[in-house]
């Protein structure tokens, strides 16, 4: 299922979009993190949301792709983001633990961090530390 939905989620994403070329080579990095959303804290996520959003379109122009959905229930959010290499992925993190890790954290729980493509050590370490999980990228497309 997670797999499906992973499938969905690119699918929607890329559409439309330029052709992307990917190889063993490539230096993208992207994720899937399906998380849980604590009770009474769907509309504060929302907003958080369109915090994140702003910032990271203002200020991340490595961040190829940002996007966050929910479950139909309200109670799960999955997060699609798609970054052009490590550096950009390490630009995020920071931005991110400085601004907004703290505030998020408290209105969800992490079910499951996939990691995808080629990160570098730098870029594994820290997420990592947030239990990602790495799946190396073999090749393929993006259009």
């Amino acid at each position: 299922m997670k797999q499906l939905l992973l499938i969905i989620a690119i699918t929607s994403l890329l559409s439309g979009c330029k052709t992307v070329s990917h190889s063993n080579n490539t230096d993208d990095v992207y994720w899937f993190i399906t998380a849980s959303i604590n009770d009474g804290q769907l509309e504060n996520v929302k907003l958080i949301n369109k915090e994140l959003v702003s910032a990271t379109l203002e200020n991340e122009p490595m961040t190829l792709s940002y996007d966050w959905s929910v479950s139909e229930d309200g109670k799960t959010c999955y997060f699609f983001e798609w970054y052009d290499n490590s550096e950009a992925v390490m630009i995020h993190t920071t931005t991110f633990g400085e601004k907004f890790a703290e505030r998020l954290m408290g209105m969800i729980e992490i079910q499951s961090f996939e990691v995808f493509g080629n990160p570098s050590a730098e870029a594994k370490k820290e997420l990592s530390g947030v239990g990602a999980s790495f799946h190396q990228s073999i090749g393929g497309f993006a259009r």
